[in-house]
């Protein structure tokens, strides 16, 4: 009986970790690809905070048709985090989050705005509470 106890717990165990990529994997937003050509890649992001300069590193890309993407920023965020939400205000792309910072959920808005030739990123956390301008250069 404890042999099978301990066989149901590492197949639970292994299923858990199985699964653990999935949650990992980008969503695909309601908004078509077609509309993001220019956006779709690999992004680095940069912003000066109180605390220092932080890089945020950005992926989107074609799911079906549709834009999906990722954020993420080591060491202080692990792993990358799916954007729940990606859509388009004018010429600008906005990616929609939430960081996870000791259990308290913060709502994050990234803003890629075209700039002449460049881009700029704009940072909107707790819904206004917190906002940054930094720069978005496309890898």
């Amino acid at each position: 009986m404890k042999r099978m106890k301990m066989q149901w717990v590492l197949m639970l165990l292994v299923a858990i970790v199985a699964a653990m990529p999935l949650g990992l994997a980008a969503q695909a937003s309601s908004l078509a690809s077609s509309e993001a050509k220019a956006f779709l890649g690999d992004w680095e992001l940069g912003l000066d905070t109180p605390q220092g300069a932080a890089t945020v590193q950005v992926s989107l890309k074609d799911q079906g048709g549709k834009v999906a993407g990722t954020v993420s920023m080591e060491p202080l965020i692990p792993g990358p985090i799916a954007i729940t939400d990606i859509s388009r205000d004018g010429s600008s792309l906005v990616l929609k989050y939430s960081l996870d910072m000791q259990g308290q959920a913060i709502a994050t808005k990234v803003s890629l705005v075209p700039d002449g030739a460049n881009y700029k990123a704009s940072f909107d956390f707790a819904d206004g509470q917190f906002t940054l301008d930094g720069t978005a250069k496309k890898k």
